[in-house]
């Protein structure tokens, strides 16, 4: 771990911040994404299961029409440990993803926004589980989308090689779009993770 913060924290020497690289970890919730999202439930699911994360991203477009929003193209690899229930395994991700970028007392806070496609090379437990109690389908293949709230730790420590370094809070989630995705209607998943995001 400590030799992946290294190679963060060296990326400043490289660059435009064109690039981004994220490390995420974090449990799943038997929260709905709009409780979440609103801070109305941030319940642990009973399974103890947990992801861990490594995405890279490419800044498609900055200040759109002059305002503080940034476009990113972003994908990566997930580990799912699903604590004994069943097997682990590894999900992949692509996805859009829209910042709005706030400065507040001589930082940038960023929200940050995601829509694309998640393959998950097993149905996740607590998603097979979700499915049974609500005879709803499952699916490897899913609509992905995730929420982010982050702040600059360079700025707020004022050191120079920690700018553009990134600490947030994301809601990773997973689902069917009402049937659009293998018939999954209500299910899906939602994890709480908390994040170490890169630009370089």
């Amino acid at each position: 771990m400590k030799y992946l913060l290294l190679l963060l924290l060296s990326l400043n020497l490289i660059a435009d911040n064109d690039y981004s690289l994220r490390l995420a970890a974090g449990s799943a919730s038997v929260s709905d994404f709009d409780q979440l999202y609103t801070f109305q439930g941030l319940d642990k699911s009973p399974y103890n299961s947990s992801v861990y994360g490594l995405e890279g991203g490419y800044k498609l477009m900055k200040n759109i029409g002059d305002l503080p929003f940034d476009l990113y193209v972003k994908g990566g690899l997930n580990y799912f440990d699903e604590n004994g229930y069943q097997s682990n395994f590894l999900e992949a991700t692509a996805y859009f993803k829209i910042y709005y970028k706030l400065d507040v007392l001589d930082n940038q806070l960023r929200i940050g926004l995601a829509e694309g496609i998640s393959y998950a090379t097993k149905v996740p437990y607590v998603e097979k589980m979700e499915a049974e109690v609500e005879n709803d389908a499952t699916s490897n293949l899913l609509n992905y989308m995730e929420l982010t709230f982050d702040f600059d730790m360079g700025k707020l420590v004022s050191v120079d090689a920690l700018k553009e370094t990134y600490l947030g809070y994301m809601i990773k989630h997973r689902s069917g779009m009402y049937g659009l995705y293998g018939g999954v209607k209500d299910g899906g998943s939602n994890y709480n993770c908390v994040y170490i995001e890169k630009n370089f």
